[in-house]
Formats: structure tokens, C-alpha cells, sequence
């Protein structure tokens, strides 16, 4: 679970007051008998300031920014108005100089905002509160107003140019309002290499062009494409792929040749195609096939893709429209990819190969297996998921969606769609009616903000897109993925300058800077300092491969066990080297490296390991943080699914229990489980504390696990794990996939379930209305412990069977 509140606000956030004689205002200080007008502080550009948070604790005032060059980058400054309001409140930033050099980020590279609060009065969930929530980004003109007791946001983005110089350059933040100026240093670190246009990520970040003209006047032909564009090119900006391109799609040759420039451009990563259809629905397979043939011959077909919306989100009686449609696709256009909004299933294998699964569906070891075969995997997220994992709604945390690009390159996960950017008006459940986008934050039911990423500057006198909090934070994660795609690469060539094989894994070099950051998408602790600091690593390892591919030691870092990491330190011939302070021997030479390994066991918690490389009478140190989990090795038997007695245990709806000899991990027999079709959430349960199991408490154990099987020989296992608390609270974010044919143990750890774990009811297997019977086997069902010996069987039944 994510470790830590939004509201807490950072221990990085910094606080000055405007100066009168020598008295500073803040909580740490004493007031001067007449109280300044205002205080400002310094939040990093991950924290979700609200209109009403409190002022922070008083600290060192500078805003530090760091960047690659051709990269944007954000800040956020707060200030907060004392006992009056703030009328005029003057705001500017000068240019940024280079210490020690000539160069400059002009004025023209930086833009200030305000930031719009919007209130939130139902919260998505439970877990963030109603509130004033800062979203739309407005450009600043130079004036602020701010109300007596409350913050007003101002956003900084600032872009790099290509080819400036590295270094540190320095400029300021002015804010008066009654002549006494207080400044705020900016601190901008360039650092010493450059982001490609290309983005390596692909996207599709969809426009809804209708309420994009709807929200600008209801505006109509040429002008409406020319709107459309604004649009495009600020999301291709934000490394946010859109995707339809926006161009007219009726006439073949007239799409082809509108567009070209949009293909063309190397910040354009992928492209949706239309999908033709014939007056009563059917696929117009000429007409596709016309357009894909026009494509190919002029070279613009590699970043096009299909998505039929009219099998988006199929369900199991979809599954033959979409097999026949993706036939028909593949007939037209063998060499265009079709995406499917599905998580992996056996039953479309093998007709579907680019899928694209929510992100709390994501099944890694499926996916690359069919990445293996040549499929695609993409993720995406929507209404749902929910917290804890990450959202790009309004009442959530930046960090969990900054953190998926992460994710996604150490998942392996290629590309993202996002159902829409634009909703600016409201679903009511029949129909989208006009939306007041500036005070109703909620475009579609279920969740805060989710639907627009936009605000439509028409109501402010701009023609064109406001951006958000929420786009920004994504823009800078997909700047994240540009720096880890350029370590993995230069890895790769430093690997290869050694001289080392194929069997280099370069996923280990990265483990670390991953296993610093998140345990998985939905725990991670909530520190935006953190992922700032390892991003600093990143940029660092990235400045030092590029000047000395050759020169710099690849360090790898595996786990073989949860307490136990193997360190790998590959360097030239020649080098001498120690692994935390131990003098390492070569455990493996080539013609062109040696490899150093040592393997540590470590106590839970973060290790620094300090690696020392000598050569040539040079050392280079470098230091890998080992993050390590509390270890449960041993398992207290919760249900043994070997006799009557564990059967009876169980309560069932839709669902008959019985022993099997079909399989069995634990010795003895397992349990057979078959789900009925056409009942409503058929489901096992074991509850009772006294009678289902022995305590309910369950606070010193580390995880629920148990086996399963799915004999299906061509069905994928679908069904949820559900946690019960004795005062009718419930988690039920646990999702499980298994494969057909496939045996897995599934691992629930305790510190994700939301429950109080000293008052737990109980566990629920449930799985959606079937159209069919599912049959599934369970064994083992038990929780980890610290300790051995352990059991959470009745007492009445300890020894049945």
C-alpha cells in the first residue's frame, strides 16, 4: 500500500515570509506587530498542495529544478496569503543565467501559471479527502489574487534547448504586492546529455473532437481542424501521443495526404487508423485495405495501428466478434497491428496480438510470453482502477502515475492508452449534457477527473488547450522513460565494448533503481523526494556511460532470495576492485572483462553497498541501495484442502466444493471448485475466526498464499481475492489471472489489504457471471510467517483427516 498521505506535505517544501525590518513570518518565527502579507513556500512538482493546507515548517528558500537538454521541466512555488487578501500580488522570473559561462534559458524557454483549485466534494475514494484541489494550469499575466488564509499554487515550466551547455544556471522569483520584493532563487542543473525527439513509449491519448468544438463555441469545418490541431500538437508536446491524427477520415487519398506531416514528425510515436464500416455495421474491408495499400506505399505505415471500438472492453460473449474482426483486419492489413482493450486471454490467443490491459490486470509473466511470439502488450487506466494503484484522477497522488512509467519499462510494457483527454461535458447515464468544466470536477460517474487531462481555454480568450497538474505530472514521467531507455542503451553498448554475450542481462543493471522506488504499482512509498534523488542517478550514470562506455563497470544486482542479493561487477582487463570494503577476486575472465561477484545476506531494510573500482591508478567508487522486504519463510497452514473437515469449512455461492486427486501441492488431496454459469458472483468464502480458521488476527503474517490450478485447456481463470474485516469492511483490489493449463501460487501480502488486520472475518474467491462452468483447483492455503511451526486451523480441526 502506498506508505505515506497525500497531505503530509513534503520535507522538501520551503517557507519564507516577506521581509519587514528583520522579521520573517512563518510558524517557526515570532510575528512583527504588523503580520506580513504573505508567506511562500516550495513544494516539489509531485505534491498535490490543496487550497486550505497549511503552511509548512520554515526552511531554506530556493526552487531546484533539473533537466537533460530538449526536456521540460516543473516547479511549483505556494504562496499563502495572510490575514487579508492578496489583490495584486505581482509575479515574474528572470532569465537564467550559466555560472561560470554565457549561456541562458531566455525568458521566451519559461512559462508561469496559476493554478485553478476545483472543489472536490465526493471523494474517488476514502482514502483523500473533499477539498479545493489544484488542476487547470492558467497562464499568469503577471498578477496573482489570493484569499485571506488560503494558497495559490504557481506552476514553472521550463524547457531545455538542444545543444545548451551543462552546468548549473541560476536566476529568481520576484513577488510583491506592497514594494518590499521577496525573491525566491531558482536553481537549474543542465544536465550532460540530450532527449531524442522521438519518444520510445508509445501512446495513445485519445481526443474527442466533439466536445473539443462543443467547448469552443460549437465551432465547424476548416476552423474545427484547425482547433483539433492545437489540441494534438500541445498533448505530442507533453510526450502524450493522441490517437486519431486530427484530419478528415471519409476520403482515403485526402487522409493519406493530410496526413503525412503529422506521420512524419519524429515526436509523433504512434496512430490510430479508421476502422471503415458499412451502412448496416459490417467491416469494409476494400475501403481499409485501399487506405493501408496508400499508406504502404509511401512509407508511412509503421507507427499505424488499429483499435475497433466496436469491441472495446469485450467481455467472454464478445470474444467471437472480436475473433472475426481481427480476421478481417488481418485480411486487409497483415502488417498493421489491432489492439483489443483486454488483459491477456487464451480463449482470444492467437487472433488477437496487441492487447491492452488495465493496469491492475497486467499479468507480466503472460504478457511476455506472448511478447515472446511476436504479440504487443500496452497498458492503460480509466474510471478503474482505483486507489491504490495509480490514477490519473484528481483527488490522488502524483507520484503513483508518474511512477508507472517506471513501471512500464521494467514490466516491459510498450505502450499506454487513455480513453479520453477532453470530456468537457458530463455523462448522465444516457447521454454527455453540458458541464461547468471550472467547478464540477467529475465528466464521467465513479471518479474525480477522469476523462480530461485538457481545460478549454475558449472561456478565457484562448483558442486552444489549458494543460493540468495531472499532464504535466505524466509529461515528466514520460521524460523518466526517455532517461531509462538511454541507460538501457547505453548499458547495452558499454556490455557490448567488453565484449560481453547475449546472456548480459541488462534488466539487472536497472533492477536496483526500480527496487528503490516501488515493491509494485500499488506499493511504493509516497515520497516524491525519492524518485527526484534517484532520477538524479540516473542522469548521473546516463553523463558518466556516454563520456566512458568503456571505462565506466557495469554492476548487475540479482535475488536469488528475498534477504539475499548477488552483486556482479563487470570491468576491463585489469581492475582491482571491492565490494562493500571486501576485495573481490575475478570470478570470471574473458579476453576483454573480468567479473567480480559477491553475494550478500542482508536484514531488512536499505543497504548502501559501496563499489570501489581501481585501474590505471584511477578509482571510480559507486554506490548500489539494496532495498530489502521483512522475510516470511515459513507458512502457517490456514486451509490444507486435504480433508472433509477443510471442505466443510468453506461456504459457497454457485460454486461445488469437493476433494480431488487431480492435484495436489502439499501432499494428500486438493480442492475442486467448479463455478456454475449464470449466477451472479458465484464465490467460496472462509470465514469465522474460531471456525474457519483459528484467529482473526492476522497482523504478524507477512501474506496470504495458496495454488492453484486451471486444468481448462483453452480458458483463462479469472477471479478476484476479496478480504473481509468483522465490521463489514471490505478489500476487493486483489485481481488473479491463470492461464490456461497453468499451475501458479498466488501471493497476497498482507500490508496491501486495507483492512485491519487484527480483526479479520475472512477471505472470498469470486469470480464474475459465467456463460460457462469453470472448474478450478486450490491447494495450501496458508499465511506466511516469521516463524516456523505456526497454524491458523481451528483448533477442532487440527489433525482432521
Amino acid at each position: 500500500m502506498k506508505r505515506k498521505g497525500m497531505m503530509a506535505v513534503s520535507a522538501a517544501m520551503l517557507l519564507v515570509g516577506m521581509e519587514l525590518g528583520t522579521s520573517w513570518w512563518g510558524p517557526a518565527a515570532v510575528r512583527a506587530e504588523s503580520s506580513p502579507p504573505f508567506a511562500v513556500y516550495v513544494p516539489t512538482n509531485m505534491d498535490k498542495i490543496l487550497r486550505d493546507d497549511p503552511v509548512p515548517e520554515q526552511a531554506a528558500p530556493v526552487l531546484k529544478m533539473a533537466a537533460a537538454r530538449n526536456e521540460y521541466e516543473g516547479g511549483q512555488v505556494i504562496v499563502h496569503a495572510g490575514d487579508r487578501p492578496l489583490g495584486r500580488l505581482q509575479v515574474s522570473i528572470s532569465e537564467l543565467k550559466q555560472e561560470g559561462g554565457d549561456a541562458k534559458i531566455g525568458k521566451d524557454q519559461i512559462e508561469l501559471f496559476t493554478e485553478h483549485y476545483i472543489q472536490v466534494t465526493k471523494p474517488t475514494t476514502g482514502v483523500y479527502p473533499a477539498g479545493w484541489y489544484p488542476d487547470a494550469l492558467i497562464p499568469l499575466d503577471g498578477t496573482l489574487q489570493v484569499e485571506a488564509g488560503r494558497n495559490q499554487g504557481i506552476y514553472v515550466k521550463v524547457h531545455v534547448p538542444k545543444g545548451l551547455p551543462a552546468g548549473n544556471y541560476a536566476g529568481e522569483i520576484t513577488l510583491h504586492e506592497t514594494g518590499n520584493p521577496v525573491r525566491i532563487p531558482v536553481s537549474f542543473t543542465v544536465w550532460d546529455f540530450e532527449l531524442t525527439d522521438e519518444s520510445h513509449a508509445e501512446t495513445a491519448f485519445t481526443l474527442w473532437g466533439d466536445q473539443v468544438a462543443a467547448a469552443h463555441g460549437g465551432v465547424e469545418g476548416e476552423a474545427y481542424w484547425s482547433l483539433l490541431d492545437k489540441y494534438y500538437w500541445a498533448s505530442v508536446e507533453e510526450r502524450l501521443t493522441p490517437s486519431y491524427l486530427p484530419v478528415p477520415t471519409g476520403d482515403v487519398e485526402e487522409f493519406v495526404r493530410r496526413a503525412e506531416p503529422y506521420i512524419k514528425n519524429p515526436k509523433v510515436s504512434a496512430y490510430r487508423l479508421p476502422v471503415y464500416t458499412n451502412a448496416d455495421g459490417s467491416l469494409d474491408v476494400r475501403k481499409i485495405k485501399a487506405l493501408v495499400d496508400l499508406l504502404r506505399s509511401k512509407g508511412l505505415l509503421d507507427k499505424a495501428y488499429f483499435y475497433p471500438s466496436m469491441v472495446d472492453e469485450p467481455g467472454p460473449a464478445k470474444y467471437p466478434q472480436v475473433v472475426s474482426i481481427a480476421e478481417q483486419l488481418k485480411e486487409a492489413a497483415p502488417d498493421v497491428r489491432s489492439f483489443n482493450t483486454t488483459q491477456p486471454v487464451d480463449e482470444l490467443a492467437g487472433s488477437v496480438h496487441s492487447w491492452v490491459a488495465l493496469v491492475n490486470k497486467y499479468d507480466e509473466s503472460f504478457a511476455h510470453q506472448l511478447q515472446a511470439s511476436g504479440d504487443h502488450v500496452w497498458w492503460y487506466t480509466s474510471v478503474v482502477p482505483k486507489d491504490p494503484f495509480p490514477t490519473y484522477h484528481t483527488d490522488d497522488d502524483l507520484l503513483g502515475s508518474r511512477l508507472l512509467s517506471w513501471e512500464q519499462k521494467d514490466y516491459g510494457v510498450e505502450g499506454t492508452l487513455y480513453w479520453s483527454t477532453t470530456i468537457f461535458q458530463k455523462w448522465n447515464g444516457q447521454k454527455y449534457v453540458p458541464r461547468e468544466v471550472w467547478t464540477d470536477p467529475v465528466a464521467f460517474p465513479g471518479a474525480n477527473g477522469d476523462g480530461y487531462l485538457f481545460y478549454p481555454g475558449y472561456d478565457l480568450g484562448i483558442d486552444g488547450p489549458l494543460p493540468t497538474l495531472r499532464l504535466e505530472n505524466l509529461r515528466e514521467g514520460a521524460e523518466d522513460y526517455e532517461y531509462l531507455w538511454r541507460l538501457e542503451q547505453l548499458v547495452k553498448q558499454s556490455a557490448a565494448s567488453l565484449g560481453l554475450g547475449d546472456e548480459f542481462d541488462t534488466h539487472d543493471v536497472l533492477q536496483p533503481i526500480f527496487d528503490e522506488l516501488y515493491t509494485n504499482m500499488r506499493d511504493y512509498p509516497e515520497e516524491p523526494e525519492r524518485l527526484l534523488k534517484v532520477r538524479k542517478e540516473v542522469a548521473g550514470l546516463i553523463a558518466e556511460l556516454a563520456q566512458d562506455p568503456q571505462g565506466t563497470p557495469l554492476v548487475t544486482v540479482r535475488k536469488p532470495d528475498e534477504s539475499i542479493r548477488t552483486i556482479a561487477v563487470y570491468t576491463a582487463k585489469g581492475a582491482q576492485v571491492q565490494i562493500g570494503g571486501e576485495s573481490m577476486e575475478p570470478s570470471e575472465n574473458s579476453s576483454g572483462y573480468d567479473r567480480f561477484e559477491r553475494t550478500l545476506t542482508l536484514e531488512p531494510g536499505m543497504h548502501e553497498v559501496e563499489i570501489a573500482i581501481t585501474r590505471d591508478g584511477k578509482t571510480k567508487t559507486a554506490v548500489r541501495k539494496l532495498q530489502v522486504a521483512e522475510s516470511y519463510p515459513y507458512a502457517a497452514p490456514l486451509n490444507e484442502a486435504d480433508s472433509e473437515a477443510d471442505v466443510s469449512r468453506w461456504t459457497k455461492t454457485g460454486v461445488t466444493l469437493r476433494l480431488t486427486d487431480a492435484f495436489s501441492t502439499g501432499g494428500g488431496q486438493g480442492l475442486q471448485a467448479d463455478f456454475a454459469s449464470g449466477v451472479k458472483f458465484p464465490n467460496i468464502r472462509l470465514f469465522g475466526a474460531g471456525t474457519g480458521f483459528k484467529s482473526a488476527d492476522w497482523s504478524s503474517y507477512g501474506a496470504l498464499q495458496f495454488d492453484v490450478r486451471n486444468p481448462n485447456p483453452d480458458r483463462t481463470a479469472i477471479f478476484y481475492v476479496k478480504f473481509h474485516q468483522t465490521n463489514g469492511s471490505s478489500d476487493d483490489t486483489h485481481f488473479v489471472s491463470v492461464p490456461a493449463g497453468q499451475t501458479r501460487t498466488i501471493t497476497v501480502p498482507l500490508r496491501e489489504v486495507r483492512l485491519d488486520l487484527t480483526q479479520m472475518k475472512g477471505i472470498e474467491l469470486w469470480m464474475f457471471q459465467l456463460e460457462q462452468p469453470f472448474t478450478l483447483y486450490f491447494d495450501s492455503f496458508r499465511l506466511t510467517s516469521k516463524t516456523p511451526g505456526g497454524t491458523m486451523i481451528p483448533a477442532s480441526d487440527q489433525g482432521a483427516g
